[in-house]
């Protein structure tokens, strides 16, 4: 069984394991740095599976204080949205629907409050095309890009229009 739970402070050292395995796909973090987006987060959410922790998403909207290239991209050129600055799923849970469960959620959650659109970022160097093609089942428009890591890195800006 699958459910979504808003983060609680005891989560915060799975979500920076769950982060930590999944690299290059999600960015790295440090504790301080997760303790400071947890802090800055509007949407953050923990997946359970059958009681295990699975997987967490992690949103931000305008107007903050973070210094992430992609983040100040997008503020740059919208407003009103709801920015996915990352989703990590635990390898032995992948492929199990769970961030469909997310991303429905997150969509209804962006819907009820009014966001124009959710907004985030897929890497297209080192490539990543398992999330291009998740991101187009749910209509997500490419909307711009940018090279990061003083040129390594290569991200696609995916945009989903909600109003």
């Amino acid at each position: 069984m699958l459910q979504l739970k808003d983060f609680s402070k005891e989560d915060l050292e799975f979500i920076f394991e769950c982060n930590q395995l999944n690299k290059p796909q999600v960015g790295n973090l440090t504790l301080d740095k997760l303790k400071l987006l947890v802090k800055n987060s509007h949407y953050l959410k923990v997946a359970f599976y059958n009681g295990n922790p699975a997987g967490f998403l992690l949103c931000l909207i305008e107007d903050k204080n973070y210094d992430s290239p992609n983040y100040q991209w997008v503020s740059k050129k919208y407003s009103n949205f709801i920015y996915i600055d990352r989703i990590s799923i635990m390898p032995q849970f992948q492929n199990m629907k769970i961030g469909t469960a997310f991303y429905l959620d997150l969509i209804t959650f962006s819907c009820l409050n009014n966001f124009s659109s959710i907004i985030c970022e897929v890497n297209i160097q080192p490539p990543n095309p398992g999330s291009l093609r998740f991101h187009k089942r749910f209509d997500f428009l490419e909307c711009g890009s940018q090279f990061t890591e003083q040129g390594t890195k290569e991200v696609q800006f995916l945009i989903k229009q909600l109003n």
